[in-house]
């Protein structure tokens, strides 16, 4: 298994190789079999994935939809007869995945694209590769200052204008960490958290359930900070609004990577599968996923668009903050945390 270092090395020796190979490369009459999220993130992917590698290429490309659990489950599933060439999902679905063997590594001199690629997105040794990245953080009304650090959430400021995640979302587990780890402690010693999170219900407005509404709530002022990921605000915050994201937080903000794997044992041609790798991670790509979606680029030359630019991780030195959790072992996590949670704001 390579490290993102010589995964990343070995690139730049292969870019120009493999930039040749996939400007000869015809596919007329292949048929790649895919799988990715449905709704505005499918949307997005069909419009600057799969049209133009279908443009380019010549061959036909059928996609299936599901969210990150349903696609490992069907990847699983079908490991006897692997039906899926080329599946993107969260970086979670690659090591879940990986540890069951169900995937093949990614051949890096097949990925030219890949020499841009920003270390931290190289899944799992090379088996996943990062195409997008988006945040936890805090959203904030703009006629307040905006918060610097997560310990804000729990300042006199914010006392019962805190929207908080709901305990089925993500966010909420990485609320919990972060309270942990503000309290000295970590995610094999989430018992700092628990009097941290009792210390911030007071501050809470109430769950994050409906956005929309959630919103009104940040644009009227009745809430001014909220924990969750900006794309979810996207359709109700026009360029008016008072509802601002913050991405420099002191401790950073959480990132969780959508990857592309290789499906083992698949039936599709292989460079085929590659070259659909490549134009996920194609400078071109990932700026329409920064407009489209608020979601951050993992190539480092992308040029992400200045109304993209408040909502999404970016530049190097946000990079270097980034707070990637190994999600496996937050989700072995999650009884624990659900069961104190639920005592601490609900019992």
């Amino acid at each position: 298994m390579i490290s993102r270092r010589t995964f990343l090395a070995s690139t730049a020796a292969a870019a120009m190789a493999g930039t040749m190979k996939a400007k000869a490369a015809s596919f007329e009459g292949e048929i790649l079999r895919v799988q990715f999220w449905g709704g505005s993130d499918g949307l997005a992917l069909r419009k600057y994935v799969v049209d133009p590698f279908i443009k380019a290429t010549g061959a036909k490309v059928i996609v299936e939809e599901g969210v990150t659990s349903a696609s490992i489950a069907k990847v699983a599933a079908q490991k006897s007869d692997p039906q899926m060439d080329v599946v993107l999902l969260d970086d979670v679905g690659v090591f879940a995945l990986n540890r069951q063997g169900l995937l093949d590594e990614i051949d890096i001199s097949k990925v030219p694209n890949a020499a841009d690629v920003h270390p931290s997105f190289v899944v799992d040794g090379g088996f996943g590769i990062g195409f997008w990245t988006y945040i936890t953080t805090i959203l904030h009304n703009k006629k307040g200052p905006a918060p610097t650090s997560w310990e804000d959430l729990w300042s006199p400021a914010y006392h019962g204008k805190v929207l908080v995640p709901a305990i089925t979302d993500t966010q909420a587990l990485l609320l919990v960490l972060m309270a942990a780890q503000l309290g000295g402690g970590s995610l094999e010693n989430l018992a700092p958290a628990w009097p941290k999170l009792a210390a911030l219900k007071p501050q809470v407005f109430s769950f994050i359930e409906n956005r929309a509404l959630d919103a009104q709530v940040l644009q009227a002022g009745q809430a001014t900070a909220a924990v969750d990921i900006p794309t979810y605000f996207k359709p109700y915050m026009s360029d008016s609004s008072d509802v601002g994201v913050t991405t420099e937080l002191k401790e950073g903000v959480f990132a969780i990577t959508g990857a592309a794997v290789l499906v083992k044992g698949s039936k599709g041609n292989r460079d085929l599968a590659h070259a659909f790798i490549n134009q996920t991670l194609s400078p071109e790509a990932q700026a329409g996923y920064a407009t489209e979606a608020w979601y951050g680029p993992t190539n480092q030359k992308t040029v992400v668009a200045d109304d993209a630019k408040p909502y999404v991780i970016h530049t190097p030195e946000q990079l270097a903050k980034v707070i990637q959790v190994p999600r496996l072992e937050l989700v072995n996590k999650r009884p624990e945390i659900i069961e104190n949670w639920n005592k601490i704001f609900f019992g």
